[in-house]
């Protein structure tokens, strides 16, 4: 309220609103306890007061609150302390004026240190989320930056692709841009996110749609389980870089048919198997797995690749530790 009447006010309008309001809490403590005077004669001639001097000394500091105590103390003892508009001696007359003034003081003393220490904190948390917001600002521009990078990697590398001699070292340096774009995307997708959790599915359907895109491949060739899976940004980057790795050699060892992904936490683990259609070829998962480029890549993001089976079928199985620790140096390696 008072914020609001001192914006109305000039600037000497705002240096005179805490006086003007301090008289006014004494001017009510000593209307509400005047019509009290012929009951209470000189007893409790202080009391009413107190309310005065402490809201003075919250609203407006230290200064008010000693002008507030300075007008009830005299207020009080002319009007109210027996007998009334004359001068008083006495050991009582001097003990109840001691005794309020000592009390206000620390009234003042202990209100106007709590509010300097609270606003000394609020500044405090201010810097700290200015500085805070500004990290996240920077660090928002580095993944830019990084995605940028990645961009024009891949750019130079399809330069170089298209003039390369040689079929395989021109297979090479394509494969090469792909991964570079598909990091790119990573990048992209996280970026702003923070410590947000990253719903999976989504993700590895985004990034799926991706790979069948860089492959021209059907993007209904991939298809996802509803898991309902959230994970840190640091593991959705190193196991969705692994998944796009995996699902790449299988498109480059030409198994066909359809896809299915279901993801999964087991334990200290997180989990990608990926099935194969009825119609794709049996042996083909064995002979992916056992590549070296990919075993590799995988290992070097902090991820595992596997071949499983069980009831519902063969499956190649990607798997990432979930924890600080490795989340921390799989974002490290990827970078």
């Amino acid at each position: 309220m008072f914020s609001w009447v001192s914006e109305r006010l000039g600037p000497r309008g705002r240096a005179a609103l805490p006086w003007g309001a301090t008289a006014g809490l004494v001017a009510c403590a000593f209307l509400i306890r005047l019509p009290m005077q012929g009951a209470l004669g000189g007893g409790l001639a202080y009391s009413a007061f107190y309310p005065a001097v402490i809201l003075a000394a919250y609203a407006f500091g230290r200064w008010p609150g000693i002008a507030a105590a300075t007008a009830s103390a005299a207020l009080a003892y002319w009007v109210f302390v027996e007998p009334a508009f004359d001068w008083k001696t006495g050991p009582d007359v001097f003990a109840g004026l001691v005794f309020f003034a000592v009390t206000c003081t620390v009234i003042i003393g202990l209100i106007t240190g709590l509010t300097g220490a609270l606003r000394t904190v609020s500044r405090e948390l201010g810097r700290a989320q200015a500085v805070a917001d500004s990290h996240a600002g920077l660090f928002r521009e580095l993944n830019e930056r990084m995605s940028h990078h990645m961009r024009l990697v891949a750019g130079v590398l399809a330069l170089q692709a298209k003039g390369e001699p040689e079929p395989q070292v021109a297979d090479s340096l394509k494969r090469a841009m792909e991964r570079s774009l598909l990091i790119s995307r990573v990048h992209r997708e996280l970026g702003g996110r923070g410590d947000e959790a990253v719903a999976f599915d989504d993700f590895a359907a985004a990034l799926a749609r991706a790979v069948c895109a860089a492959r021209n491949e059907p993007t209904d060739r991939v298809l996802i389980d509803p898991s309902g899976l959230s994970l840190n940004v640091e593991e959705a980057t190193s196991l969705g870089v692994a998944l796009a790795e995996c699902l790449s050699a299988l498109f480059d060892a030409g198994v066909g048919g359809t896809f299915r992904l279901r993801l999964d936490a087991r334990g200290q683990r997180t989990e990608v198997a990926i099935f194969q259609g009825s119609d794709g070829d049996g042996g083909a998962l064995v002979s992916v797995t056992n590549g070296y480029l990919l075993r590799a890549m995988t290992e070097q993001l902090g991820a595992a690749v596997a071949l499983r089976a069980d009831a519902t079928g063969s499956a190649l199985v990607l798997s990432i530790p979930r924890g600080a620790a490795t989340n921390i140096k799989s974002a490290a390696t990827l970078h």
